[in-house]
């Protein structure tokens, strides 16, 4: 699928962050399969705070999600299941912190931005889920469901979301939205992952 004008934009707009996070060091432990499983347990509980906050004021605006196919495509039941795996209690999950998500939910370009870059972890969550897997004893998907994604169809998914991206109905305004909601998601998403190691002291007390 050739690049659209919109499509660079996004990307110009965020590589920058993009590439922070690759050297983020809890992001770079797991793609390297370095982590211990301690760890491996915080960092899922940081992004069940964002993804949980994001997921919740995305239902919202439901007629977005409905519009582009997105009904489905919530992650935070895996996040819940892969800390499970890792021993959590779901009393303990409860109590997590959670991320309060400011962005805007009267733009539905400032949301397809912000889609942007939810939709696009996907797949480079495949690459860590496959360096993870030697932290496990079973060949299966528990304790790796969140980065697993959407699985095979990952692809198709993130095609069908570009599909929307690139069907000539945004205005010059629209665009410009878009990207603010891609940039400012992907500074909210990295100021929320910088404390990913600090220990909650009630909720991970017993863990």
């Amino acid at each position: 699928m050739a690049r659209s004008q919109l499509r660079e934009r996004l990307r110009e707009a965020t590589s920058e962050a993009h590439e922070r996070l690759h050297h983020h060091d809890g992001f770079a432990a797991v793609a390297a399969g370095a982590i211990s499983l301690p760890l491996y347990r915080r960092l899922l509980a940081r992004l069940l705070g964002f993804h949980s906050a994001f997921e919740a004021a995305l239902a919202r605006r439901v007629d977005i999600g409905r519009g582009l196919g997105l009904t489905d495509r919530v992650r935070t039941p895996l996040l819940e299941a892969d800390l499970r795996t890792l021993g959590m209690e779901p009393e303990t999950i409860a109590r997590l912190p959670r991320h309060c998500w400011r962005g805007r939910l009267d733009s539905d370009a400032w949301l397809m931005g912000a889609l942007y870059v939810v939709e696009g972890s996907t797949l480079g969550g495949v690459h860590i889920a496959r360096a993870l897997k030697p932290l496990f004893a079973s060949d299966g998907s528990e304790g790796r469901r969140f980065f697993l994604g959407y699985g095979d169809s990952n692809g198709a998914m993130w095609r069908a979301f570009l599909s929307r991206v690139d069907d000539g109905s945004w205005s010059a305004s629209d665009e410009d939205e878009m990207v603010a909601g891609a940039v400012a998601t992907f500074a909210d998403f990295e100021d929320w992952m910088g404390e990913w190691n600090a220990r909650p002291a009630r909720a991970l007390a017993a863990t």
